[in-house]
């Protein structure tokens, strides 16, 4: 393995999340987010929840050309590579605008992390996002924020019936713990644990904000697997080997 990346996944798994610079070029940012908000004009969206969050499922399907060169982008390949190789799946892709005043419940993509169940064979899934960001971040303007080393412990109240409501006992014990805050700018790309603890936010109501998620999956999960997003139905393993005769087991 090339030794600066081994070092960079060290990194990866040591903090839970690493930041590629310039994942994508200027040009590419720009026609993504143009692209996202031509979709919001066209009404594409999901819904506005009530922190501000406006979300898209279908990009991928409805404007492949734009955005399926995202999934597993050439940049950020070869961390994926690494990381799973060909048992990579996508889950989801979905894309966000936070139009007004954003402040994100904190949160895990991955609740089900920690409740997975445990059999003789079994083991744990994992998944990781990769997010596209398209405007700079900055302090007085908007940021990301983990729980420091969150995806290497428990969290207290991860459980649907200590969930509800934006001030729950989930929320409460994040609020409460040390945190490692990100300002990535337009073009880069984070890639985190989903199951670690995080939450967005705008600090500049005014400010223009938006980004591509892809969450990607170590092997499919059951159907009742405890995930924020909706699962893109089969699948998509953009790392795996083309459809077709395997000569190596003639």
């Amino acid at each position: 393995m090339n030794p600066d990346l081994d070092k960079q996944l060290d990194q990866f798994e040591r903090d839970g999340y690493l930041i590629i610079p310039n994942a994508l070029n200027p040009e590419e940012t720009e026609k993504v987010r143009q692209k996202i908000n031509y979709g919001r004009e066209q009404g594409w969206q999901e819904g506005l929840n009530e922190v501000g969050n406006m979300w898209f499922d279908t990009f991928l399907e409805r404007e492949p050309g734009t955005f399926g060169p995202l999934v597993a982008h050439k940049s950020i390949r070869p961390y994926l590579e690494a990381l799973l190789g060909p048992q990579l799946q996508l889950r989801s892709f979905r894309a966000h605008i936070n139009p007004g005043p954003y402040l994100q419940e904190w949160h895990m993509d991955f609740y089900g992390y920690w409740m997975q169940p445990k059999r003789r064979l079994s083991v744990r899934g994992v998944a990781v996002n990769t997010t596209f960001y398209l405007q700079d971040n900055a302090p007085g303007i908007a940021h990301l924020k983990f729980v420091k080393h969150g995806h290497l412990f428990e969290p207290h109240a991860v459980h649907p019936s200590k969930m509800r409501g934006l001030d729950c006992e989930f929320r409460q014990w994040c609020e409460r713990q040390e945190h490692v805050v990100l300002y990535p700018k337009a073009g880069d790309c984070v890639i985190f644990f989903s199951h670690m603890p995080h939450q967005g936010a705008k600090e500049d109501d005014s400010v223009e904000r938006s980004n591509v998620v892809c969450h990607y999956q170590s092997n499919p999960f059951y159907e009742g697997v405890w995930f924020v997003s909706r699962t893109k139905g089969e699948g998509i393993y953009p790392l795996g080997r083309p459809q077709g005769r395997d000569d190596s087991y003639a």
